[in-house]
């Protein structure tokens, strides 16, 4: 090769160089808005899912007042409300989600074989890999209704029903949304599934602090609460009729 070709290939090499930038960074952009799509789909199935419940709930209200009607439940004695009576309609909720919080979050892992020298560690040469990854996720909130408390007062024509605080009943990542940006590996320390499971699992932490950050708790309180609220009132006496007890749910 003459003095000139190899003065002429580098030449050619750096001109390719903000294509070939250009490139990756068009394919990084295309990822991401597919993981921002992907989780408005999971927001509006959450959507759909609390509106189910809303006609369900309406539905069993209907259902039950057409019963009493056809059993001649309904007459002009005084109802009378129990704090069992309550407390099974609670418990037969069990666990109650009210909140979900679907997010994308995208890492950075890093490795690199070690020995441990006079008692410190020292990283081993030409070990280390790294990779950055994209994906999904969805955290599941609500109350378990076997730990609410009832109150009913008689005497005031009251039933107040409180709530535990809403807490993270579930969190769940999606597998099949994984998405792997970058990755460097080599042969003496490979990558493997397992590598990137548990990079995603170790991530919970930090993603579940961001989604209560964001006031998800306060929006799965809330919702719980409406949510108690129209179930109980399918009960026969608690409504806003005269004699019949008022139902107060926090």
């Amino acid at each position: 090769m003459t003095d000139t070709e190899m003065r002429q290939g580098p030449i050619k090499l750096k001109k390719w160089v903000p294509w070939l930038v250009i490139a990756v960074l068009v394919l990084v952009v295309i990822v991401l808005c597919q993981s921002v799509w992907s989780g408005r789909a999971h927001q509006e199935a959450l959507e759909s899912e609390l509106q189910l419940q809303r006609e369900a709930i309406t539905a069993m209200r209907a259902e039950r007042a057409a019963q009493e009607i056809k059993e001649g439940l309904v007459h002009d004695g005084v109802p009378v409300v129990t704090g069992s009576i309550v407390s099974d309609q609670l418990h037969s909720l069990q666990q109650l989600v009210t909140a979900e919080y679907f997010y994308t979050n995208s890492g950075k892992y890093e490795s690199q074989k070690q020995v441990t020298i006079v008692g410190q560690n020292v990283n081993i040469p030409l070990t280390g890999n790294r990779f950055i990854v994209a994906y999904d996720g969805c955290i599941k909130v609500g109350v378990s209704l076997d730990e609410a408390k009832v109150v009913v007062d008689d005497a005031a024509r009251t039933v107040t029903v409180t709530l535990p605080s809403s807490r993270i009943l579930a969190h769940e990542t999606y597998e099949d949304t994984l998405v792997v940006l970058d990755e460097t590996t080599n042969i003496f320390n490979p990558i493997t599934i397992s590598d990137y499971s548990e990079f995603v699992d170790r991530q919970k932490d930090s993603m579940e602090k961001k989604a209560v950050n964001h006031g998800v708790l306060i929006r799965a309180d809330s919702e719980a609460q409406a949510l108690v609220k129209s179930c109980l009132s399918l009960l026969p006496g608690i409504g806003a009729g005269e004699g019949e007890y008022r139902l107060v749910v926090k």
